[in-house]
């Protein structure tokens, strides 16, 4: 068994991740030290490292991508390069150096997980992966507001995120959770969390206390609910019942039955990124 223990919230962009990670770091596990610094979009921090967001934009530009591609990133080269795993694990050292159990969070992982699954591996890491799920609607109602992107890319782009973050997660301790009611109920999900690490988590008074100071109703900004494409709906729908009700071999043939229509449909957006 590892001595060490990475929990990694694996989630798209505005969906909630900020505030799990955060909420991971009041509970004791390790914060990177090269933390991205707040923002008017997230006046309560990232709980990201600027490091290892810029290490993973370098990987996507190599790969011909970046963070705003919601086309299947084509990753075996960087998965056939010892030096880029390397250089993961030399990062994966200066962030958090011998910590206990650490807690890893930047939405390209999703794209980028089976690299950093196996960069963590190297590095003697036991993974535990925390997938936030927030509605899509919401999500692109974020970055239509922060970035200034279309709609349709923005649903696109949460597609990609969580249909690759389900797929390369599987096989590992990971726990789903409804970020709308996490902000209100999240003391049982943080006690599954701190069940599927060897590495509890601290969950003593004055933790909670921090905990629940920080996750106030404010952190969600956008509640829109107008109706999104078929296929998103499903992807959702999906991904709440693995939250509700954990893994299930059907629940995943479900799932990868949208992301082979997804991989399919891709060719046929013209404004697809280049």
């Amino acid at each position: 068994m590892s001595s060490k223990t990475a929990l990694i919230v694996l989630g798209m962009h505005r969906s909630g991740t900020s505030s799990v990670a955060g909420a991971l770091a009041l509970a004791g596990a390790s914060a990177p030290r090269r933390l991205m610094p707040p923002a008017a979009d997230n006046p309560k921090g990232f709980w990201e490292s600027s490091a290892v967001a810029a290490f993973n934009d370098r990987l996507l530009k190599a790969g011909g991508s970046d963070w705003r591609d919601w086309r299947r990133f084509a990753d075996q080269p960087i998965l056939d390069d010892p030096d880029a795993r390397a250089s993961a694990v030399r990062l994966l050292a200066e962030e958090f150096d011998s910590a206990a159990i650490v807690v890893l969070k930047d939405p390209r992982i999703c794209r980028l997980f089976r690299f950093w699954r196996r960069a963590l591996f190297d590095a003697g890491y036991e993974t535990v992966v925390i997938s936030p799920v927030r509605p899509p609607s919401e999500v692109a109602a974020s970055l239509v507001s922060r970035n200034n992107m279309g709609r349709d890319h923005a649903l696109r782009l949460w597609l990609r995120h969580v249909l690759e973050a389900e797929r390369r997660s599987r096989g590992l301790p990971r726990r789903f959770l409804l970020w709308p009611e996490f902000l209100g109920d999240w003391r049982e999900d943080l006690a599954a969390v701190s069940r599927l690490s060897s590495a509890p988590l601290d969950l003593g008074v004055e933790a909670l206390q921090k905990i629940e100071d920080f996750l106030t109703s404010d952190l969600r900004r956008q509640t829109e609910a107008s109706p999104t494409p078929a296929l998103v709906h499903r992807a959702y729908g999906l991904l709440c019942q693995l939250a509700r009700h954990g893994d299930h071999p059907d629940l995943h043939a479900e799932m990868d039955h949208a992301r082979r229509m997804f991989d399919e449909a891709c060719d046929l957006f013209s404004d697809a990124p280049r």
